[in-house]
């Protein structure tokens, strides 16, 4: 089987402006909305950083809302 050059090269760890995190392929230029974070890395890099990281994946108008009824 045959690996993509994708799922061997670097990966970015990217974020909306909701708060969302996601990994998106270095080459490509990053889909509008998202910015990156870090240094390019593998794709387990990145999956860990988010793990380690993204730890209330609510949306960040959700946890604002929630947050204000309390």
């Amino acid at each position: 089987m045959t690996r993509s050059f994708i799922a061997d090269g670097l990966w970015h760890v990217v974020r909306n402006s909701e708060g969302r995190m996601s990994v998106w392929p270095a080459p490509h230029a990053l889909p509008p909305g998202w910015r990156a974070e870090g240094e390019p890395a593998s794709r387990a890099e990145c999956l860990a950083r988010i793990d380690a990281t993204w730890t209330d994946p609510r949306p960040l108008a959700l946890r604002a809302a929630m947050e204000a009824g309390q």
